[in-house]
C-alpha cells in the first residue's frame, strides 16, 4: 500500500507576523539610531564648520602620533578616523570638555604633547 499524502498547505497569516514584527521594529528603530550620530552628521552647524575649517587651515600639517589632522580629517585617507572628527565635533559644539577630548584625542595617537593637540587646543577660545 502506498502511504496517503495530502496536498500541500498555503502558508497561513500567521506564519508571515513575526517577519512583520521584526521590520516594524526595524524601523521604529531608525530615529533612535539617527539620534545616536555626532551632532553635526545630519545638518550642517556654522559654529563647527567654522571651527573645523580652521583647524584645517592651521594646523591641517601637524602631527597626532604617524597621521596629520588632515589625514585624520580627510575621508579619502586611509588614516581617516571618524572617531577623530566625531569628538572634535563634540568639542567644538561645547559638548564635552577640554580634559575628556584630551583623553579621546589620546587614543588616535600622538599623546598630549603632540604638536596637534596642542595646535586644535589653541583654536578654541574659551
Amino acid at each position: 500500500m502506498s502511504p496517503i499524502t495530502r496536498p500541500a498547505q498555503p502558508r497561513s497569516p500567521a506564519r508571515r507576523r513575526p517577519i512583520r514584527t521584526r521590520l516594524l521594529l526595524g524601523v521604529a528603530m531608525l530615529p533612535l539610531i539617527f539620534a545616536a550620530c555626532a551632532p553635526d552628521a545630519w545638518k550642517a552647524n556654522p559654529n563647527y564648520d567654522a571651527f573645523l575649517n580652521q583647524v584645517q587651515r592651521v594646523c591641517g600639517n601637524k602631527s597626532m602620533g604617524e597621521p596629520t589632522i588632515n589625514d585624520l580629517l580627510n575621508q579619502d585617507s586611509p588614516m581617516y578616523s571618524v572617531f577623530f572628527v566625531d569628538i572634535t565635533s563634540r568639542y567644538a559644539l561645547g559638548k564635552i570638555s577640554q580634559q575628556d577630548y584630551i583623553s579621546g584625542v589620546m587614543s588616535v595617537g600622538g599623546g598630549r604633547e603632540s604638536e596637534g593637540l596642542k595646535c586644535i587646543l589653541a583654536q578654541k577660545t574659551p
